[in-house]
């Protein structure tokens, strides 16, 4: 697949996960935090994803190649990382679930967990992505 259609697809995926944010939000006569999670969280994976697709097109209008070895070392790298970070972040809401179930607070569901690990995963490789990027490859 050349690269402008991938900047196309991903520029559709994140308009389909914005339909769904919305429909989801329709749909919900109420909505507490659990439900504000998971409306927030992918609004701003959406939005980190457009500012990548910005540059992407950029470097496309300017001739130059869309995703250079660098870019993509770093990618690899926070991905590596975030794999990492959710590990833990399945461990967390699993001891979570054991303390609040003995001091009283409200537990999570499988959505909540499901929503914990996914979009926690997705925003930690987007975090550590745009970090190493603004930093440089120091190692």
């Amino acid at each position: 697949m050349n690269e402008i259609n991938k900047i196309v697809a991903s520029a559709g995926i994140g308009t389909l996960v914005l339909l769904g944010v919305i429909f989801y939000m329709l749909g919900s006569e109420n909505i507490d935090v659990l439900d504000l999670g998971l409306i927030i969280l992918p609004i701003i994976l959406v939005i980190g994803v457009m500012f990548i697709l910005k540059d992407r097109v950029s470097n496309l209008r300017a001739g130059l190649p869309v995703e250079d070895e660098r870019a993509k070392k770093l990618g690899w790298k926070a991905g590596a990382y975030s794999y990492f970070a959710t590990i833990w972040l399945a461990v967390g809401s699993m001891w979570y679930n054991i303390f609040a179930e003995n001091y009283g607070f409200p537990m999570l569901n499988i959505e909540g967990v499901i929503a914990v690990i996914v979009l926690g995963s997705g925003i930690i490789w987007m975090t550590l992505f745009f970090i190493f990027t603004r930093k440089g490859d120091v190692e």
